[in-house]
């Protein structure tokens, strides 16, 4: 890396830096919409999967299946919640990428906020033709989720595999 030239250097932390703002965007699009603007986080063939674990696999594929994931989901101002992007390490290999990263969803609820649940997120990205990044397939592995209802779980009724 030391031999690589300045520009080539530049080009990668402005690539990490994109990469990690489709992170953050994410989060952002989830919990406060509009819609569209949680899209825009995926390639048009975007994957969201949660691996299987200690809780069961689903998956929510392509603009459909991404679409209803976003309406299923609550978003404020009707429940306020955070999804917190936490120690994103990004990794670019020319107009692909992947990031590995925590994600806390962090909930309002009557007696005071609280974490609600923890991930870790396996993100394979791409440079798309507008320079944007764009998540191609996001794995979130669930380790803890608390029982409590509140804002109601997402998605515990619709099938496991969304298109």
């Amino acid at each position: 890396m030391a031999s690589d030239s300045i520009e080539a250097r530049l080009q990668r932390l402005e690539d990490e830096r994109d990469i990690v703002r489709t992170l953050y965007r994410y989060g952002h699009g989830l919990d406060y919409g509009p819609e569209a603007e949680f899209l825009d986080v995926f390639t048009e063939r975007g994957r969201w999967l949660r691996v299987a674990g200690r809780h069961p696999a689903r998956s929510f594929e392509g603009r459909g299946g991404l679409a209803q994931m976003f309406r299923d989901h609550t978003h404020a101002p009707e429940f306020f919640h955070k999804h917190v992007v936490v120690d994103p390490q990004v990794d670019v290999a020319g107009d692909s990428a992947s990031a590995l990263s925590y994600l806390l969803f962090v909930c309002e609820h009557p007696d005071g906020p609280y974490i609600r649940a923890f991930s870790r997120c396996r993100d394979r990205l791409v440079r798309c033709p507008d320079g944007r990044w764009r998540i191609e397939e996001r794995q979130a592995e669930l380790e803890a989720w608390s029982p409590r209802d509140y804002p109601p779980a997402p998605w515990t009724t619709l099938p496991l595999v969304v298109r």
